[in-house]
């Protein structure tokens, strides 16, 4: 069964969803918007742990349990809530879903800097995975405007801003926290949430042509049809095993590069660059994959950067120094940085317009349980096996990913008509 529910009749070019004429200052304003944002959410990862000691949470392992329920209970969330606004994104035009993410984001944010207890701040933590869902938003928005042609480009662009408000992220919130406050950094990250909700609505153009009542499929038909999709499924399952190679190892890779840093050494000043090597690569990575797409085909890609990433991943667990460390990483980075822009191109171009807003909704699911799943595995392996064997399990879970594209993705030719 493909992903393609029984739809109306496509409209005429000229009315009908696509691509806007405008498109080129949509994608670029969604991206800018989308950086703006992941520079949002950024600012206050760092500081979770600090943040609970103001709240009253006290002992190191009490401190530790919060923090990993505050950023499981968000992920948790978001996977349970994606495909209902993926849904909504299909009834209602994704610019909408884009703008309700963000606003909704910028609120929960500032919120965050009024609490005055942890359980106040677990609600809002909450409430943050249920209502924002920007990127899969954003995504779905440019799978949308872009012309089919530059779909790799675009998808590479988004996820090129992601990665850059992912790294800058904890470096400016340190220079804002250390101006204003811990409490004041939520707000500064909440306005800047809305501010991209700004850009969305007044540069972003969406040629969206609601269908009729009668003729919209269900969400929960929708759903059974996006993970029965013989096409959508195996994505979805590559973009689980992703997110879960990238996060299985941030729990102990502070704890890692302490290890084999002599000492005395700056071990916070070396995990941020071992951190930000992964991300500056994996940005310019996902910037410029799309000239390689042309000539090898999404499939062929993917199957060689998941390789290519195991094979990167594994010697770090016999690391010795630093600098041994960063040179691996920015390498895996190189890789790591094609694999989701290529495989969110992939769920568009096997889509129905009309449809994508759920799929992506799936995606998001997706990968926010890769987002909790992996820190817990993590810290499984590293208890029962010791630091170096997490690398070990996450070339292993790379090569199975191969695997994995090898036998059951299937190239996407074109995208499935709507009817």
């Amino acid at each position: 069964m493909r992903f393609r529910p029984k739809l109306a009749r496509a409209a005429p070019s000229h009315v009908s969803e696509g691509v806007s004429p405008s498109w080129r200052t949509s994608l670029y304003a969604t991206c800018f918007a989308q950086l703006t944002a992941m520079l949002g959410f950024g600012f206050v990862l760092p500081f979770l742990a600090l943040y609970l000691k103001e709240l009253g949470v006290e002992g190191d392992q009490a401190v530790e349990l919060w923090s990993g329920a505050l950023v499981a209970s968000t992920a948790l969330a978001l996977a349970l809530f994606s495909p209902i606004w993926g849904a909504l994104a299909d009834r209602h035009g994704r610019k909408p879903m884009v703008l309700r993410a963000m606003i909704a984001g910028g609120l929960v944010l500032a919120g965050m800097g009024l609490v005055q207890n942890v359980f106040e701040l677990l609600g809002l933590r909450l409430l943050q995975g249920a209502v924002t869902g920007t990127v899969a938003a954003s995504t779905a928005l440019v799978a949308t405007i872009v012309p089919r042609e530059r779909l790799a480009y675009g998808m590479g662009l988004l996820q090129t801003s992601i990665y850059l408000g992912i790294s800058g992220g904890p470096v400016v919130g340190g220079v804002i926290a250390e101006a204003v406050g811990i409490r004041g950094t939520f707000i500064v990250a909440g306005i800047l949430l809305a501010s991209a909700g700004l850009a969305i609505w007044l540069f972003v153009h969406e040629h969206y042509l609601p269908l009729a009542s009668r003729r919209r499929p269900g969400f929960l038909r929708s759903l059974r049809s996006g993970i029965s999709s013989p096409l959508l499924m195996p994505l979805l399952v590559v973009l689980l095993l992703i997110q879960v190679s990238s996060a299985i190892v941030f729990p102990i890779l502070p704890l890692f590069v302490a290890q084999i840093s002599p000492a005395g050494a700056p071990v916070k000043l070396y995990s941020g660059l071992v951190f930000g090597a992964t991300a500056v690569c994996s940005a310019l990575a996902a910037v410029s994959y799309s000239r390689i797409v042309e000539r090898s085909g999404y499939r062929r890609l993917l199957i060689f950067a998941t390789f290519a990433a195991a094979a990167f991943f594994l010697p770090q667990a016999f690391a010795t120094d630093v600098l041994q460390l960063l040179l691996l990483r920015a390498g895996l980075g190189i890789f790591f940085g094609v694999l989701i822009p290529a495989t969110n191109a992939m769920v568009g171009l096997a889509t129905p317009g009309s449809l994508r807003g759920s799929a992506y909704g799936l995606t998001s699911s997706a990968t926010a349980l890769g987002n909790a799943i992996g820190p817990l595995l993590g810290s499984a392996v590293a208890a029962t096996a010791g630091l170096r064997a997490i690398f070990v399990a996450t070339a292993a879970v790379l090569a199975v990913l191969g695997f994995w594209v090898s036998a059951l993705v299937v190239e996407p030719a074109s995208p499935p008509p709507a009817s």
